[in-house]
């Protein structure tokens, strides 16, 4: 037994297909007992009697032909069967045999003809078969009665007179039969229109369900799309975020870990510094010891010029923060930054108009401009174009949103694009760590800077770069909160009074080009040595006065010291600012005055107030 639920069409069919195969059984069952009655009427018509009136052979053609007409409706398919043309036809076929016949016979009598009409008018009149066939019986049954008060009154009864009442018993059953297969055939095809229009409103229900189901699939693959987008953006914002985690935490510790090793480098350096101080103290210039010591207390200067350099790293180290323009900050160092480039590189520095103003510690984002333009300026040696883009970008572009940037509405991106050699993923996923370098007289410490100067900005870096086409250093600073006021990094006290003259020399270049940047921000005039011989070419060259020398305790070729000498005899009201790493016990062993010293680390608002104590002394 099958199971399963019953499928309404599938049983509406069923049963219309029993109902017409029943139909059709019937149907044809009718029509061959009534042919065969009329065909019995009309051979016995034809072939008795005392005076038959056709010949023999007639009447068998007419007898065989009636019995072929009884046989094809044995075999006429069911189709043909349930036309309703089909019994019209056998009608008026039967009609004509019957009028005939009884006109041969001479028994066509008007009132059997009118007996005849009559019982079309009921047929035609009365839809059921049933009906038809019972006033076919009263109104033969009347015949019946008019035939026996003839036969009573003639004495006798003819063959016509008897074949009359069953010829018309047979032909009213003929047009019941017919009219109620038209009936059927009617209500058939109303079934049918129904049909059809119930079909053609289910098929417009489908159809509506369908562009529905298309409009809700079609939505969900737009939504599908958007959730795949929304998972990649989010697995590669996630991703991002642990790169930068990562860095973070990386960087964090290296803070950490050098400035420990700084702080305790610092205290080794100290004792260097002042017990070579106490030696050379006690030792004369031409004694044999005298070099040697003095030796070591030139590379511990270095080793604590370093070690200063390395604290900075921290990545917790003190900022002064002020909402400055970009375009200011731009605009004041691009005279260094075209400085720094040789004449082979083509310079194009670009501002976006509008407000660019950021929250920032100067000296840090100046940093960051001098260590990418001199890294650019070495990765084209031949030659080449150093482009540096200043533009504004809407929140969550380019640099993404910041940690704690609310009520700030942008993002502040600085482009620093070359055309240079590039570098590979190797040297790329290396570039920031401490004392990693491609160039041999590099510490390797300048994008270690960089990187941790805009992480304590709470900015991001991103570096896109290819061998052979160029690097391109993204760094994205968030924008200042709506509302901030602009500040300032110095003061009117430190500013120069009558454009005081400051010799300037350092060896180290980022270092000189920021305190030269400084400086002039100031109103300084700035004679820049990177040695001591040139800032002794430059005293010699110079007419004016040189109101203060800026120079490292220790210098390649000479000391910060001898240099003074030597410039006193040129310019005698000059004073001398020393830099130094040592702390203030190991200089004051080397008999220097602490007023005269500026200590590594230093702030350039440290060195411009220090120039100007010098000045006003």
């Amino acid at each position: 037994m099958r199971s399963g639920p019953a499928d309404p069409d599938g049983h509406f069919h069923e049963q219309r297909a029993e109902e017409d195969g029943r139909g059709t059984a019937v149907s044809r069952a009718r029509y061959v007992m009534l042919q065969a009655l009329v065909g019995v009427m009309l051979a016995y018509q034809l072939l008795s009697g005392a005076e038959p009136i056709v010949s023999r052979t007639t009447g068998g053609l007419i007898v065989g032909g009636l019995v072929l007409l009884t046989g094809c409706l044995l075999s006429v398919p069911s189709f043909v069967l349930r036309a309703s043309w089909f019994s019209g036809t056998l009608i008026v076929i039967d009609t004509v045999l019957v009028t005939g016949t009884m006109y041969l016979s001479g028994d066509a009598r008007s009132e059997l003809y009118l007996a005849y009409f009559i019982l079309m008018l009921i047929a035609a009149s009365l839809r059921r078969l049933s009906h038809v066939v019972a006033f076919s019986l009263l109104l033969c049954a009347g015949y019946g009665m008019v035939l026996y008060q003839g036969v009573i009154q003639t004495g006798s009864i003819s063959v016509g007179h008897l074949m009359g009442v069953p010829v018309l018993l047979v032909m009213a059953v003929f047009y019941g039969m017919a009219l109620e297969t038209i009936g059927v055939e009617r209500q058939q095809k109303a079934r049918l229109l129904q049909s059809i229009e119930e079909l053609k409103q289910v098929e417009s229900t489908l159809q509506a369900s369908r562009d529905l189901l298309e409009i809700r699939i079609k939505g969900l693959k737009e939504d599908l799309a958007k959730a795949n987008a929304s998972v990649q953006r989010e697995k590669s914002e996630r991703q991002g975020l642990e790169r930068q985690l990562a860095e973070a935490q990386k960087m964090e510790a290296v803070g950490r870990i050098t400035n420990g090793i700084a702080n305790e480098f610092s205290h080794l350096f100290s004792v260097i510094g002042k017990q070579t101080g106490v030696v050379l103290s006690r030792l004369k210039p031409d004694d044999p010891l005298y070099a040697p010591v003095d030796e070591i207390f030139r590379s511990g200067e270095q080793a604590a010029a370093l070690t200063a350099q390395l604290a900075t790293l921290d990545i917790h180290h003190r900022q002064f923060r002020h909402v400055l323009s970009m375009r200011t900050v731009m605009e004041d160092l691009e005279g260094v930054i075209r400085g720094l480039l040789p004449t082979r590189i083509d310079c194009l520095i670009s501002i976006e108009p509008g407000p660019l103003d950021v929250e920032v510690d100067r000296e840090g984002i100046e940093q960051v401009l001098l260590n990418l333009t001199v890294n650019a300026r070495d990765a084209m040696p031949q030659q080449g174009r150093l482009t540096i883009e200043v533009v504004r970008m809407p929140e969550g572009a380019g640099g993404g949103t910041f940690p704690g940037a609310s009520g700030r509405t942008s993002t502040i991106g600085i482009r620093v694009r070359d055309t240079g050699s590039g570098m590979t993923r190797d040297t790329q996923s290396r570039m920031f760590e401490p004392f990693f370098s491609t160039k041999e007289t590099n510490a390797g410490l300048g994008l270690t800077a960089v990187y941790g100067i805009v992480k304590q900005h709470g900015g991001m870096v991103e570096v896109a770069s290819q061998p052979g086409q160029g690097t391109t250093v993204s760094v994205y600073l968030p924008g200042a909160p709506s509302g901030a006021a602009s500040g300032s990094t110095s003061g009117s006290a430190v500013t120069a009074k009558g454009r005081e003259t400051v010799l300037l020399v350092e060896p180290h270049e980022i270092e000189r080009k920021m305190a030269l940047s400084t400086l002039l921000r100031h109103r300084y005039h700035v004679l820049e040595a990177s040695s001591p011989v040139e800032a002794l070419m430059l005293a010699q060259q110079y007419t004016g006065a040189v109101h203060v020398t800026v120079s490292a305790l220790v210098l390649p070729e000479l000391s910060g010291r001898e240099l003074a000498k030597r410039l006193l005899k040129q310019h005698p009201t000059m004073k001398a600012l020393f830099v130094s790493g040592y702390d203030d016990e190991a200089i004051i062993s080397h008999r220097i005055n602490r007023r005269f010293l500026l200590r590594r680390p230093y702030r350039q608002i440290g060195l411009v107030e220090k120039v100007r104590e010098l000045i006003d002394a």
